[in-house]
């Protein structure tokens, strides 16, 4: 069966701009997570142009990166087990969501 996706999601966003720095700030609904995460990796961009800078917790190491590979946040091979226990604790149950079948 091919993975069904939503785009588009609407998300509350906030910017805070003060002279030359600004921090965007969202908050994830439960609904938007597929049941069953078990990995993840973050991501920043900074910067523009020359000067854009990108990171990753989990960045591809640097003897694996080819020649001219620019950034690529899809490389599911880089995301490492991640549990959502840890965070909300360990009776904590995902709730159900409409997006996903």
């Amino acid at each position: 069966m091919p993975i069904t996706y939503k785009k588009e999601l609407d998300l509350n966003f906030r910017a805070d701009i003060g002279g030359n720095e600004w921090n965007g700030t969202t908050l994830l609904p439960w609904e938007y997570f597929p049941p069953g995460i078990d990995k993840m990796n973050l991501y920043a961009i900074h910067g523009s142009g020359n000067r854009r800078i990108y990171e990753a917790l989990y960045p591809i190491p640097h003897e694996e990166i080819a020649t001219g590979q620019g950034p690529n946040f899809h490389r599911l091979e880089y995301f490492k087990p991640f549990d959502l226990k840890w965070v909300m604790g360990d009776d904590w149950e995902q709730p159900h969501s409409k997006l996903w079948p």
